[in-house]
């Protein structure tokens, strides 16, 4: 079950983070220290809602072979970073495309859902 839950979670932020990154969610701007040069950064929060994921077919090498007909998640509280990667040029660091994904209270339901690891 625990397997499970990871990959009902890791399909999640898989899908939220590509969602955001589509939509073109990237604003730059100076961090918090003045050396450092914010390139690019997604700061999302799903909190008190329902998503659903229907008819999705992941297929890549590494994968197991999974398949969920209908299935219903509850996550109280889950977060995930990253710090993306840093670059430095002329003695100026660059943060390209940190994330800082939340979630509270969320409830996913999948179904039709269809993981193959034979690419």
């Amino acid at each position: 079950m625990r397997t499970t839950t990871r990959f009902g979670v890791i399909g999640l932020v898989a899908v939220l983070a590509i969602g955001l990154l589509s939509a073109g969610a990237v604003a730059g701007g100076n961090s918090a220290t003045d050396d450092v040069t914010q390139v690019g950064s997604i700061d999302a929060s799903l909190e008190d809602e329902h998503v659903e994921l229907d008819g999705l077919e992941l297929s890549a090498d590494g994968l197991p072979s999974y398949e969920i007909d209908e299935r219903t998640y509850d996550l109280d509280s889950v977060g995930i970073q990253s710090d993306g990667v840093t670059v430095d040029v002329d003695d100026r660091t660059y943060e390209i495309c940190s994330v800082d994904i939340s979630l509270e209270n969320v409830s996913v339901t999948v179904s039709d859902v269809s993981i193959n690891g034979d690419a």
